[in-house]
Order: C-alpha cells, then structure tokens, then sequence
C-alpha cells in the first residue's frame, strides 16, 4: 500500500518520502534469509562497478559501531556499501533530527528504509535492505564542487541496492 498518487510513487518515491510497504496487493514484504555473511565489499564485481560509476580501486575498508563494509569513489560520488549487525526494524526507531527524510519502502519486493541527511546542502542517502538478522546498507554521497552535476542520492542508491538484492538469499532458499 503506499500513502501517495501512484503517479509520485512512480515518478519519484524517495524524493518525496512517500511511504511503500509489501506491494500493491497490501501484503507485507517476504521474510528473508540470514544475509549476516554477505561481503559487501564484493557483491558487486568490478564490471559492475565501474558501471555504477565509481572507480574499482578505490575501495576502502569501512568499519563503524556496528557496521562494517566497503567504500569506492567516483567521479560524482562516493559509494558505500556495508552490512550493519543491527536488524532493519531498529530503524524504525532511529528516526532523528538529522534525518531531511525518511521512508519505510522494497528493494524488489524486500523490506527496506530509505533516508536523507544534509550534509553542508548536499544530500547524502542510504538505502538499508532487509537481510534477517542484519541490515544491508548502501549509501550514496555526492561529490561536492564546480565540476560535479547534481545526482538524487537516493534515486542512485535504491539503482545499487536492486542489483545486489538479487544476490541475496532468500527465504526458504
């Protein structure tokens, strides 16, 4: 069920901080399988990516609080992507100040939470995905300066984040 026009919902859920749980039909999202394992420093191969448009070998080891994954840089932003021991549903109640918006919305079909911080009038997006025991997060921060076009953070982020939940397991799977 979603809490806007399908029109919005098509044109630009994120942007606008709509609301998407389960699908059309009102059923909730799948359960999902123990994704506690998955490498996000490896889940997209270099082909891919260099087509997302950050630079393979600028990955860099990322680890805070709870989380812990990898980084790329590109020319118009800077990839994250992290697996966080801290289950999907806690952010629910995380909802801060900080936060310009934030969206419980599915990454093909599984639950996930959409939110955007500013940063210095730039805004920066995550993408967290449903991964049982974990959440998989995917961030997106654009590049600052004259020679970097505007990009929607999170229109780019839910893109990654549809790649790699095909690789997940499933549940039942």
């Amino acid at each position: 069920m979603t809490s806007c026009p399908a029109l919005v919902v098509a044109v630009g859920l994120l942007s606008v901080g709509c609301t998407v749980i389960g699908d059309a039909t009102g059923t909730a999202p799948p359960a999902v399988a123990d994704a506690s394992r998955v490498d996000m420093c490896t889940v997209l191969t270099t082909a891919e990516l260099t087509r997302t448009g950050v630079s393979p070998s600028s990955r860099e080891p990322v680890e805070q609080g709870s989380s812990a994954g990898c980084e790329w840089v590109g020319d118009q932003f800077i990839l994250s992507l992290e697996r966080d021991r801290a289950r999907l549903v806690s952010y629910r109640t995380r909802q801060r100040p900080a936060f310009i918006a934030f969206a419980e919305n599915t990454v093909n079909g599984r639950a996930g939470v959409t939110f955007r911080v500013d940063r210095d009038g730039v805004t920066d997006c995550e993408q967290l995905m449903d991964g049982g025991p974990v959440s998989l997060v995917v961030g997106v921060s654009p590049q600052l300066g004259p020679d970097h076009r505007p990009i929607d953070s999170c229109a780019e982020a839910l893109r990654i984040a549809q790649l790699i939940e095909r690789r997940l397991p499933k549940a039942g799977g």
